[in-house]
């Protein structure tokens, strides 16, 4: 029961939690003038992307807003990387028979998104203009392991972070 509960739980998160980032991709393709729409393998990638942003750095873009040039945009950038998680967490809280399953099922959800935007990234070389030499970048400033931790570290931590109000939010 515990294990089917975990899978419910863990998928509806993850709808949730993509199909928000999709309506915020699509308020950002019609708001950002020169949107790389013919770069179909960014416009995916761009689906797992704000899970490697942290909450802190959302959060102190909050105290920076002032300063933003487009404050329209910079208000989007920051709730793409806050409303997603956060109602994804709280779904799974009320539909998790537990706190643990609630736990359990958002963090699924982030370590799996940072994992595939990562395999995005890796394989993005030849494939995609937009980010394509992301990954190359990245490994020759960090090295290989440093490159992969990158991407999984923020990941880890939106999970936890996030892991913590499903927990809290949970019906035990």
């Amino acid at each position: 029961m515990i294990q089917t509960n975990l899978i419910k739980t863990f998928l509806i998160t993850l709808v949730i939690y993509l199909g928000l980032n999709a309506i915020f991709l699509l308020i950002t393709i019609f708001l950002v003038s020169g949107f790389p729409l013919d770069d179909i393998y960014f416009v995916i990638s761009t689906l797992f992307a704000p899970i490697i942003t942290t909450p802190d750095i959302a959060l102190r873009g909050f105290g920076l807003l002032h300063l933003a040039p487009d404050i329209l945009m910079a208000l989007l950038s920051i709730l793409i990387i806050i409303v997603p998680p956060f109602v994804a967490v709280i779904v799974g809280a009320r539909l998790g028979d537990s706190g643990k399953i609630s736990f359990l099922s958002w963090f699924l959800t982030a370590i799996i998104s940072c994992v595939v935007y990562l395999l995005l990234i890796i394989f993005a070389p030849g494939v995609s203009p937009t980010i394509g030499s992301m990954w190359p970048s990245l490994v020759s400033i960090y090295q290989l392991f440093g490159a992969i931790l990158y991407f999984i570290v923020p990941g880890i931590i939106n999970a936890f972070f996030y892991g913590c109000f499903s927990f809290l939010f949970s019906k035990e």
